[in-house]
């Protein structure tokens, strides 16, 4: 095997990622099925981040009653009734969200310890052969560092991927709905933010898979 020696040992360099979109189709599905025992509990994640996204416009249009119909009509009931739903409302948003950071990050780690038993229980039933041609070290940094990168991925990433998106669709709906040209300019200017996040993601990507081959 090819690779680069310092003293007597001989290190393999590392193998490149594949490239071809079937393969990481496959490993996508091979993925799907350790999340199939906690389908109510990612129920619940999702229903939750999706009703903390439509929650959360609620006060700009408690703002507009306060503004347009409260105030200049001199309607002390309302008022109070409005500014109450304003400062209620993220009270309700904070609770909800300390619970489906919990609830996620018990379904990631239930995630990462079934993988780590898998991963466990396919190493045991290597043969001796394995082990006498694999270094201990290459194996424990395949436990260790491997399944630890996705760790959060499991617990945070993809939950806080859903919140983004169900946030970005209930800030458009709510913004049409409230003023339809300020809606139409600030969507003019989301292409450019999008494209300054898509080079930042590329560049943290790459810094990201470097580290990962070095461990």
């Amino acid at each position: 095997m090819p690779g680069r020696r310092f003293g007597a040992d001989t290190i393999a360099e590392p193998p490149e990622r594949p490239a071809d979109p079937a393969v990481r189709s496959a490993n996508l599905r091979r993925i799907f099925p350790l999340f199939r025992a906690y389908r109510r509990q990612l129920a619940v994640v999702f229903t939750l981040i999706i009703f903390s996204a439509a929650l959360g416009v609620i006060p700009s249009f408690l703002l507009v009653g306060v503004l347009d119909t409260a105030i200049p009509e001199n309607d002390v009931r309302l008022l109070t009734l409005l500014v109450a739903g304003m400062i209620l409302i993220p009270i309700v948003t904070g609770a909800i969200g300390v619970y489906q950071t919990l609830l996620s990050n018990r379904v990631g780690q239930a995630v990462m310890h079934d993988l780590r038993t898998s991963v466990y229980r396919h190493l045991q039933r290597l043969s001796l052969a394995f082990f006498t041609r694999t270094r201990t070290g290459d194996v424990q940094s395949r436990i260790a560092n491997d399944i630890g990168g996705i760790d959060t991925v499991v617990t945070s990433t993809a939950t806080s991927v859903l919140s983004n998106v169900t946030t970005v669709i209930a800030t458009i709906v709510a913004m049409v709905l409230l003023d339809w040209r300020l809606a139409v300019f600030a969507l003019i200017l989301l292409p450019f933010f999008v494209w300054l996040t898509k080079r930042v993601g590329a560049q943290r990507k790459k810094v990201t898979a470097e580290r990962q081959v070095s461990l």
